[in-house]
C-alpha cells in the first residue's frame, strides 16, 4: 500500500518538478530579454500567459457514483486516511449531495465554497458562474479542529424542499430528487401515483399529482469547492466527487468538460448490487464506456439494441487503431466497493470458505466487466470502510484485506502525462519564439553595423568620386523606398477591404442569427424527423460558411505572399531568406463541426429523447448540445482572423520600417562624413563597440536557448525512462 501511495506521490512530485523546471526556464528567458533590451509588452504578456498555464496545471481524479455506493468513504480511505478521521461526510444520512471539488490553494483561506442550487435559474453557463465569485457562499473552518470542519462540511449533505414546479423549472426533474415521506403519504391518501420512499429517485414528469402543491427534496447546493491543506492537494492533486447520474444529467458541462479534462475517472459500484441501470447509463452515456474494452471479446451483446451498437463501435475503434492506448489521455477504472459485506469472517472460518469468498469476488468482477464491456483488469474490488478503519486502528491485516493497495497501484501506474507533454511543447515553442525574435533583431542590428563599417571603409579608401556614388546610390534606394511606402498605402486599402470581407464571413452575430432561426424551426417541428432535418440544414449552412472562410483565407494569403516576395526581391532584405505569409489553420473548425454533427445525431437520433422533449425544450437542447459548440467555432475564428489580418500587414510594414530606419541612419552617417569631415577612425571604433555589445547580447540569448534545449532533452529522457 505504501509503495502504491509512493507511486502517486511520485506522480505529484513529477508535476511539481515539471512546474519548477518550466518556471526556471521562464525566469531565464525573461532575464535574458531584460538584459538584452527585448522585453516588450507583447513578450511580457506571452510570459504571463504561459506562467498562468503552468500555475493552473493539476492532476485531477474524478469519482462518479450513485448514492450509497461508498464513494465518499473511498475518497477518505484513498487519500485522507492519514488524518485519523473522515474528511468527507459518509454513512447513512450523510451522503454528499452536490458535486464537490477538493483542492488546495495557498493564496485562499481554508474553507468551503458553495454555489446555491438557485443559480440554476440563471441563463448563464455553469463555467461563467464558476468564475464569478459573487455566486458563491463561503464557509471558513479550522483544518485542525474536527468539529469546526465537520460543521462546515455537513453542508455537503444538505437538501432543500422545493415545489415540483420549481424543480421542473430548474431542470431537476427525473433522477436525483426525492419525494419527502410526509408528501408521499399525502399522495397515497389522494390516490396519486409516483410514490417512493424518501431519498429514492423519482421521475416527476410521469406523475399525475399537482405540481403546484407537491414538494420534492433536492440538493441545497449546486457545486462545492473545499480548500483544504493536505500534502497531496498541496502538491497539485484535485479530487472531483460527482454524485451520480443526477449531477451528470442536470449539469451537461460537467460531463463534457470537467470529466473529460480529468486525468482519471473512477466509477464506484456496490459489489452487492452490481451494475444498476443508472450506473450503466453513466458508463455508456457520460464516461464513454467503449474505452478500455477488450479487443478479443467476440461474444454477442445480450442486453439491447443500444448494447449491440456499442459493441460494433468498440470493435471498429479497435480495428482502426490496434496500437490505441485508452489511458494515453485519461485513466478509467470501475471500483467494486464493499467486498467486506460478502463474507462474515468468524474464528473458525475455513480455508475453503476463504477460497469461496475469493471466487465470489472474482465472479462478480467478471460479471461487471462483461456487462460494462471492459477488461477485468479495469475492475478493482475493494473495501473502503475496511481500509479506513484499518488505517485508523493501524491494522495492517485489515488494510491488506481491503485491497485498496491494488486501486492505489493501478491509479498511480496509469495516470497520464499527455496534457503536460503537450503543454511543455507549447511553452517551449513560445519561449523559443521569443528568443528567436530577439536574435533576429540582433542579427539585423549586426547587419546594420557591418554595413556601416563597410561604408566607412569605402569612404576612407576611396576618393570623393566614390563617396558621391555611394551618396547617389543611397538616395536612389531612399527614393525607391518612398515609392514603395506609397504603394503600401494602396495595399492597406486592399487589406482593409479584405479584412471587412473576412470579418463578415466569421461574424458571430450572423452565426447567432443562424442559431435563432434553427431554434425556431426545431421548436416548431411536429414530427421527429423534422428535428434532425432542421439540424442538418443548420449544419449545412455552417459548413458552407466555413468553406467560404477557408477560400477567403487562401485568397488573402496568396495575395500577400506575392506582395511580400516582390518586396523581398526589390530590396534584398538580409534577414528574409524567403517571404511567405504565415498560415491560418482552419482544419480544426471542420473537426469541431464534425463533432457537433455527431453530437446532434447522438442526441436527436434517440427516440426516447424526442418523446420526452418537445418544442422549446428540444430547441434549448439543440442550443446546449450543438449550437454552443458551433458558436465557439465562430468566436475563435472571429478573434483569431482579426489578429491574423493585422499580422499580415505588419509582416510587410515592419521590414520596410526597419529598412527605412537603416537607410536614414546610413544617409545621415555618410552626409556627416562628407560635410563635416567626421573622424572615421572614431566612428569605426563606435561601430566595433556596438558589435561587441551585440555579441554579448547574442551570447546571453544563446545561453537561455541552450538551457531550454537541455531542459527539453531532459524531459524526453525522463519520459523514456
Amino acid at each position: 500500500m505504501m509503495n502504491a501511495k509512493h507511486g502517486l506521490t511520485e506522480r505529484l512530485a513529477s508535476l511539481q518538478s515539471w512546474r519548477h523546471g518550466l518556471d526556471t526556464q521562464i525566469a531565464r528567458v525573461a532575464s535574458a530579454l531584460h538584459e538584452t533590451g527585448f522585453m516588450s509588452a507583447h513578450s511580457r504578456a506571452r510570459l504571463e500567459e504561459i506562467q498562468a498555464l503552468i500555475d493552473h496545471e493539476r492532476v485531477t481524479i474524478a469519482f462518479v457514483a450513485e448514492y450509497m455506493r461508498g464513494k465518499s468513504e473511498l475518497i477518505n480511505a484513498l487519500f485522507f486516511a492519514d488524518l485519523g478521521r473522515r474528511l468527507l461526510p459518509s454513512g447513512a444520512g450523510r451522503t454528499t449531495r452536490c458535486v464537490t471539488e477538493l483542492r488546495f490553494d495557498r493564496h485562499i483561506k481554508t474553507g468551503l465554497k458553495l454555489m446555491p442550487i438557485e443559480t440554476r435559474e440563471s441563463p448563464r453557463r455553469f463555467t461563467e458562474l464558476y468564475e464569478d465569485e459573487s455566486q458563491w457562499r463561503s464557509v471558513l473552518f479550522d483544518a485542525d479542529n474536527p468539529e469546526s470542519m465537520g460543521r462546515a462540511l455537513a453542508a455537503l449533505s444538505e437538501t432543500k424542499r422545493i415545489s415540483i414546479g420549481d424543480a421542473v423549472a430548474w431542470g431537476l426533474h427525473g433522477e436525483g430528487i426525492s419525494i419527502p415521506t410526509d408528501a408521499a403519504s399525502n399522495m397515497k391518501n389522494d390516490n396519486q401515483i409516483g410514490i417512493v420512499e424518501a431519498a429514492h429517485p423519482v421521475d416527476i414528469i410521469s406523475g399525475s399529482f399537482d405540481r403546484t402543491s407537491a414538494f420534492v427534496d433536492v440538493p441545497r447546493w449546486r457545486y462545492a469547492v473545499i480548500n483544504f491543506p493536505h500534502p497531496l492537494l498541496d502538491a497539485g492533486l484535485v479530487i472531483v466527487d460527482t454524485p451520480g447520474l443526477a449531477a451528470l444529467s442536470t449539469e451537461p458541462e460537467l460531463a463534457q468538460e470537467h470529466l473529460a479534462d480529468a486525468d482519471a475517472v473512477l466509477l464506484v459500484l456496490d459489489i452487492n448490487t452490481g451494475v444498476m441501470k443508472p450506473d450503466l447509463v453513466i458508463w455508456r452515456e457520460h464516461l464513454g464506456g467503449h474505452l478500455g474494452a477488450r479487443r478479443d471479446d467476440q461474444r454477442s451483446d445480450s442486453l439491447n439494441q443500444r448494447g449491440h451498437r456499442n459493441l460494433r463501435n468498440r470493435r471498429s475503434i479497435s480495428e482502426h487503431d490496434e496500437n490505441s492506448t485508452p489511458d494515453s489521455h485519461q485513466a478509467r477504472f470501475v471500483v467494486l466497493n464493499k467486498i467486506d459485506e460478502l463474507q462474515t469472517v468468524t474464528p473458525d472460518s475455513s480455508a475453503e470458505s476463504n477460497r469461496d469468498f475469493l471466487h465470489e469476488i472474482d465472479r462478480r468482477v467478471r460479471e461487471t466487466a462483461d456487462l460494462l464491456r471492459v477488461d477485468p483488469i479495469r475492475v478493482v474490488p475493494v473495501s473502503a470502510r475496511m481500509a479506513l478503519t484499518g488505517a485508523f486502528a493501524n491494522d495492517p491485516d485489515k488494510i491488506l484485506k481491503s485491497r485498496l493497495y491494488q486501486l492505489e497501484r493501478s491509479l498511480a501506474t496509469h495516470l497520464p502525462r499527455t496534457r503536460q507533454d503537450a503543454q511543455t511543447a507549447t511553452i517551449t515553442a513560445t519561449l523559443s519564439g521569443l528568443i528567436e525574435s530577439a536574435q533576429a533583431s540582433l542579427d539585423q542590428q549586426r547587419y546594420q553595423a557591418l554595413t556601416g563599417l563597410s561604408d566607412l571603409g569605402a569612404v576612407r579608401a576611396k576618393n570623393e568620386k566614390m563617396m558621391v556614388a555611394i551618396v547617389e546610390q543611397t538616395h536612389a534606394k531612399q527614393d525607391q523606398l518612398i515609392a514603395t511606402f506609397k504603394e503600401l498605402r494602396g495595399i492597406k486599402g486592399v487589406h482593409s477591404k479584405l479584412t471587412e470581407e473576412l470579418a463578415s464571413l466569421v461574424d458571430l452575430a450572423a452565426a447567432k442569427k443562424d442559431v435563432d432561426r434553427a431554434k425556431l424551426a426545431i421548436a416548431a417541428s411536429v414530427m421527429s424527423g423534422a428535428v434532425m432535418e432542421n439540424c442538418h440544414k443548420y449544419l449545412a449552412v455552417t459548413e458552407e460558411k466555413l468553406d467560404a472562410i477557408e477560400l477567403k483565407i487562401a485568397e488573402i494569403r496568396a495575395l500577400f505572399s506575392n506582395i511580400g516576395e516582390k518586396m523581398r526581391k526589390e530590396f534584398g532584405l538580409g534577414s528574409m531568406e524567403q517571404f511567405d505569409a504565415h498560415p491560418f489553420a482552419t482544419q480544426r473548425f471542420q473537426i469541431e463541426l464534425d463533432k457537433a454533427r455527431e453530437k446532434a445525431i447522438n442526441e436527436f437520433g434517440k427516440t426516447s429523447n424526442l418523446l420526452i422533449r418537445r418544442g422549446v425544450a428540444l430547441a434549448d437542447q439543440f442550443e446546449d448540445v450543438v449550437a454552443d459548440r458551433v458558436l465557439n467555432i465562430f468566436k475563435i475564428a472571429q478573434r483569431e482572423s482579426a489578429t491574423w489580418m493585422r499580422g499580415l500587414f505588419n509582416s510587410l510594414e515592419s521590414p520596410l520600417g526597419e529598412l527605412k530606419t537603416r537607410m536614414e541612419q546610413r544617409s545621415t552617417s555618410i552626409d556627416k562624413v562628407k560635410s563635416a569631415e567626421l573622424d572615421l577612425a572614431e566612428r569605426i571604433a563606435e561601430l566595433q563597440a556596438e558589435l561587441d555589445v551585440i555579441k554579448r547580447k547574442h551570447e546571453a540569448l544563446a545561453e537561455a536557448r541552450a538551457g531550454l534545449k537541455r531542459h527539453s532533452g531532459k524531459r524526453v529522457e525522463e519520459d523514456a525512462i
